[in-house]
């Protein structure tokens, strides 16, 4: 378990909802791919964990696609989301690192502490633009999505782990659908869930050059499974102890509540919110630029960017996120949109990276 737990997986969402056209028929998709990694570049975070340690706590990814239809207010559409979230300890990372390269060990014990939760889930969502305030300036949008999801992985483990002895002790709380860190209580059926996520858009256009806006993405967010399989416990691994006798007794204990033999529970997973907000501020017909800020957990972005508008309502941008320090170019107008943002065009060093396009066809 010490060699594994780490290593759960990996492979993201923030757009807000397309604009909506008065008294129009629409279609329209877009995907959106977002990953980060602290300590280890992508790739290395995913494969061997190989490439020098960095300071670290934290790694993320969310996917969502989505293909719907509207009309007028109303939005209504499929959706298909992949989400995994990783809270670590620095310590953790660095004792993956030293024992996934076989490189020596401090004296010392090392803390292994980590929360992870992975989700895979696909269903519906509807959404409805309100709007107030004179020439409708004021827009808010609840977005109410349903789905299913039969794949999830949700882990919670703390303890300490003494140089690469096996003296130590872990506590973990594991909740999923296949079992990845024993390998011995998969349930013999993947367990059903049923579950829900309200998200909240709104945007303000204070005037004719100055807009803000505000993303709340999952607010709420649910998902109940039945008969998941589990592990909770506690493994204690201390070689021998001595008394003050001088007798030597070996104690190694394991504790743990698993789901052999049919033993599946119910569980229910949540996710943390996610928050976005930003304020685009034209500068003239042919400029403008934009500031937006993520609050992802503990974890803080901060990006700037510039247009350049040509045309009718075409428009190239470029930015760039700080925290992790990466670059972003981009092309939209109404109707298609691409951006490409990462810290690395070298795909193996890069610690983050983002994939977004959309497409809207009007009647």
């Amino acid at each position: 378990m010490k060699k594994k737990i780490l290593l759960l997986g990996f492979s993201t969402a923030l757009l807000s909802p397309l604009a909506s056209a008065n008294n129009q028929f629409q279609i329209f998709t877009h995907f959106d791919a977002e990953i980060y990694t602290e300590a280890q570049p992508v790739q290395a975070f995913v494969d061997d964990f190989d490439e020098p340690i960095k300071s670290g706590d934290s790694a993320f990814t969310y996917n969502i696609f989505e293909i719907g239809v509207g009309y007028n207010n109303f939005k209504v559409g499929l959706q298909s989301r992949y989400d995994y979230v990783l809270n670590f300890d620095p310590d953790t990372a660095l004792y993956t690192y030293l024992e996934k390269n076989d490189l020596p060990f401090e004296e010392r014990f090392y803390t292994y502490q980590l929360d992870a939760k992975q989700v895979t889930s696909n269903g519906v969502f509807v959404s409805y633009d309100f709007k107030f305030l004179d020439k409708n300036a004021l827009t808010i949008t609840p977005k109410v999505s349903v789905f299913a999801s039969t794949h999830f992985q949700d882990a919670s483990v703390d303890g300490r782990v003494f140089s690469d002895d096996v003296e130590g002790s872990i506590t973990a709380d594991y909740n999923f659908s296949k079992d990845i860190l024993f390998k011995k209580f998969t349930p013999s059926q993947n367990p059903e869930g049923l579950g829900y996520s309200l998200d909240i858009f709104a945007d303000w256009q204070v005037n004719d050059d100055l807009k803000v806006g505000l993303s709340v993405k999952d607010l709420l967010y649910k998902t109940d499974f039945d008969d998941t399989g589990a592990v909770k416990g506690q493994t204690t691994e201390i070689p021998f102890s001595e008394d003050e006798s001088g007798n030597v007794t070996s104690t190694p204990t394991v504790s743990l509540q698993t789901s052999a033999f049919g033993n599946t529970q119910s569980h229910t997973l949540d996710m943390e919110m996610r928050i976005t907000a930003f304020a685009d501020y034209r500068i003239n017909r042919r400029y403008s630029t934009a500031l937006t800020i993520k609050q992802y957990d503990e974890d803080t972005f901060s990006q700037l960017k510039g247009r350049i508008h040509f045309w009718d309502h075409w428009k190239v941008q470029a930015g760039y996120e700080t925290k992790s320090e990466a670059f972003l170019v981009g092309i939209e107008n109404e109707y298609f949109g691409l951006n490409l943002q990462t810290d690395s065009l070298d795909l193996d060093k890069a610690y983050y990276a983002n994939v977004n396009w959309y497409m809207n066809i009007k009647f």
